[in-house]
C-alpha cells in the first residue's frame, strides 16, 4: 500500500517536474485532471490546461483507469467543441466523473502504488 508519505513526495515532487518519464507523465496527467474536475469540473480543466492534447489526456487515462472514464472526458470535449458560452454544457459529464467507482483518484493510487519504483525515482 502506498504510504502517505510516498503519495505526498508523488505530489509535491513529481507532479512539479519539468522532465518525466512516460510513466510519471501517464500519472501526472491523471492527476491534474482529476484535481481540477475535483474543483472546477470540465469547464475549469479546459480554462487551466488548455497545452494538454486530448489524446494524451485520453491513452493516460486508459492506461491508469478504464476506458468509460476516457469516454466521458472526450463527451466533454464534445461538448465543448458546440458550447456558445451562454451555459456551462458540462453538468452531465462532470456529474458522470463524480459517479464513477472506482474513480480516477483511487485508479490513480493504485497505479502510482504499482509502479512507485518507476514514478517516484
Amino acid at each position: 500500500m502506498l504510504s502517505n508519505e510516498e503519495w505526498n513526495s508523488f505530489i509535491d515532487d513529481v507532479c512539479e517536474r519539468e522532465t518525466l518519464s512516460p510513466i510519471q507523465k501517464t500519472a501526472v496527467l491523471c492527476f491534474w485532471y482529476d484535481a481540477e474536475m475535483q474543483s472546477g469540473g470540465h469547464s475549469g480543466y479546459f480554462d487551466c490546461y488548455t497545452e494538454i492534447a486530448p489524446e494524451e489526456l485520453i491513452a493516460a487515462i486508459k492506461t491508469v483507469a478504464y476506458e468509460e472514464i476516457a469516454d466521458n472526458y472526450q463527451r466533454a470535449l464534445d461538448e465543448k467543441a458546440r458550447d456558445d458560452g451562454d451555459e456551462d454544457g458540462y453538468e452531465t459529464v462532470d456529474n458522470a466523473y463524480y459517479d464513477f467507482e472506482p474513480s480516477l483518484f483511487d485508479c490513480l493510487k493504485d497505479f502510482v502504488n504499482k509502479n512507485k519504483d518507476e514514478i517516484l525515482r
